[in-house]
């Protein structure tokens, strides 16, 4: 090698690292030092960011989509006592705008489930949310049952994308040792929702309201101004996941492992108080999944997507999840969602026996004349005690989840619930046993669900957890259209054949359960 080729490989080498320090800002050494460094996976760093304040502001910011879902497919049982003269409805009408929100919910399950596992998870809890809310704000100013019907089922195909995301971003933004418990204690605020909903409706709903617009051309009623009370929750909702940071999982799962850093070093620094640069993790293992593009090529290849969730290893558990979610939603949202329409007609017959009280036509085919059923505080605070009866169930769940295990917990629940159902036609006439037998019933099926949800979190692997939410919810939803359409016909054959069907679809749940593989404290892959 000549004198003047030494040169030019020196000043070649004198470039090259005069070029990286200009991309990153990093000498040689430091780049050098940087390289030897572990990268961290997912699970090492948000296990590093600490429990704190952050948390806490999510949970906080998560709760008004609970109390959303709450409302948005529990409203119309508590609207129908008042709504039934003014829009000449009759019983089996409750079963059917009930429905129509399960059933939008149902139709874009899987447009949902692809769009976020594509295009993130915060984006969609802030447009979902927001746009639900509108059309709720629509359906509550509703003057015909066709209009109600509709604007019902365009809300709950609106909501349907946000609340299957929140499920899995609460999972993602916690570690995996309290990840369960998040999980299973963000569901009391289901109780929560169900305990002032029916305090909201006393508030309003029992008042003699009613307003006359553009001339006569619209008139809203007391239980018009309920549901708009309800439709400023989802529009609250949006606006409270604005302020929520993308999930780090997600962009980890795209190679954005820059923008993730900075997101983990944020939360490190709100849950500690110090400053971010102190964040003990510097670089992130590359967890990058096949990159999808956005706008319509992202929703280009979303069979190739499915594919793999229909297909060894993960079909076998999700159709055995989702048998279990079909069950043990047809027997808890049927008995929540007709609890408050049966609490009216008992207090109606004056304090009659659940039997004695259903087994006559509660209404009338014929409207004319029509005289709504009068519901007292009384009835109102039995639904709240009911919403509310879940609170204990779910502290102990959190303790025992992670000792007993998940399948464990759901499969004891949906037997002991089985249970409680089956013993409601054998009541006598007083009111405080159906309470207690309701309120123990949906409590221990609540616990049940939530463990379920758990389980299905872990089970997949984050290219298609949230299309497995979706379609694990979706089958949820089935089984509570299935449900609440049943119930009345079945009411029809007498007592026990709606309360027996319960029972039996709540143990099939719970024997189901006991099949599912045990996921308690497994690492979010």
């Amino acid at each position: 090698m000549t004198v003047a080729d030494a040169e030019a490989a020196s000043r070649k080498e004198e470039i090259s690292h005069n070029h990286l320090y200009k991309v990153t800002g990093l000498s040689s050494s430091n780049l050098e030092k940087l390289a030897q460094e572990p990268e961290a996976d997912f699970e090492e760093a948000i296990s590093a960011t600490g429990y704190g304040w952050f948390n806490v502001m999510l949970l906080l910011c998560t709760l008004p989509a609970f109390w959303s879902a709450v409302s948005i497919t529990s409203a119309a049982s508590y609207i129908f006592s008042r709504a039934q003269c003014d829009m000449e409805l009759r019983l089996h009408d409750l079963g059917t705008v009930t429905a129509m929100s399960y059933i939008g919910m149902i139709s874009s399950a899987m447009v949902w489930g692809y769009v976020s596992d594509t295009l993130g998870r915060r984006s969609i809890l802030v447009w979902g949310c927001l746009s639900s809310g509108l059309v709720e704000v629509v359906a509550a100013i509703s003057q015909s049952f066709t209009m109600l019907l509709v604007m019902r089922f365009a809300s709950g195909f609106l909501f349907n994308g946000p609340f299957a995301v929140l499920i899995s971003y609460l999972a993602e933004l916690h570690r995996a040792d309290i990840r369960a418990r998040v999980i299973l204690l963000s569901s009391f605020f289901f109780t929560l929702a169900n305990t002032t909903l029916p305090l909201l409706a006393w508030a309003i709903i029992t008042q003699d309201w009613e307003f006359t617009l553009f001339g006569g051309g619209m008139v809203l009623h007391s239980w018009n101004i309920f549901l708009l009370a309800t439709a400023m929750v989802p529009l609250l909702t949006g606006l409270a996941a604005v302020c929520l940071p993308e999930s780090p999982k997600f962009l980890m799962s795209r190679g954005r492992n820059d923008e993730a850093l900075v997101i983990l070093k944020k939360i490190y620094s709100w849950n500690t108080g110090r400053p971010p640069e102190t964040y003990p993790i510097t670089r992130l293992a590359q967890e990058k999944h096949p990159q999808r593009g956005r706008g319509l090529e992202a929703l280009q290849g979303g069979v190739a997507q499915l594919s793999p969730l229909f297909r060894r290893p993960h079909a076998a558990w999700l159709l055995l999840i989702c048998v279990a979610h079909v069950c043990c939603m047809f027997g808890a949202n049927t008995v929540r969602l007709w609890y408050p329409q049966l609490a009216a007609m008992i207090g109606s017959e004056g304090n009659a026996s659940l039997c004695s009280a259903i087994a006559p036509q509660p209404l009338a085919d014929e409207v004319t004349d029509c005289t709504p059923i009068e519901t007292d505080m009384l009835t109102y605070l039995q639904n709240a005690v009911v919403g509310a009866g879940s609170v204990l169930t779910y502290g102990i769940g959190g303790m025992l989840i992670n000792r007993c295990g998940k399948k464990m917990v759901a499969g004891v629940c949906g037997v002991m619930g089985a249970v409680f159902v089956g013993l409601l036609p054998l009541v006598g006439s007083s009111s405080f046993p159906v309470v207690a037998i309701v309120t123990t019933a949906l409590a221990l099926t609540a616990l049940c669900s939530a463990s379920l949800s758990s389980i299905a979190v872990d089970l997949f692997p984050p290219s298609l957890r949230v299309m497995a939410m979706a379609v694990f919810l979706m089958s949820g939803r089935m089984g509570t259209i299935s449900g609440t359409i049943v119930f009345p016909i079945l009411i029809d054959f007498g007592c026990l054949p709606p309360f027996l069907t319960i029972a039996a679809a709540l143990m099939a749940c719970g024997v189901a359960c006991f099949f599912l593989p045990k996921t308690t404290l497994k690492r979010l892959e």
